[in-house]
């Protein structure tokens, strides 16, 4: 769960970074925020469609080479083992 929290810390740090202002308003980049504070404030994994959140912010972005998509991936097949 730990190799999982970090992952989080990372996508919220990229997010915070390049997408500062999308952080405000409803869409897929504050889902995916909100997501990522939500699995580092407990100690189980919320049920997460990760294949739709991706697709969701590849859609909003138009960005299929970003480093959130990366992370997002180790995410979800760290959560698979779990």
């Amino acid at each position: 769960m730990e190799e999982i929290k970090q992952h989080c810390e990372k996508v919220i740090q990229m997010l915070r970074l390049d997408y500062p202002a999308q952080l405000q308003y409803p869409g897929s980049i504050k889902k995916i925020y909100d997501v990522m504070l939500q699995i580092l404030s407990c100690d189980e994994l919320p049920d997460v469609d990760w294949v739709g959140m991706v697709r969701c912010f590849v859609d909003e972005t138009t960005d299929y080479q970003n480093p959130v998509l990366f992370e997002i991936d180790k995410i979800a097949k760290l959560s698979k083992e779990k």
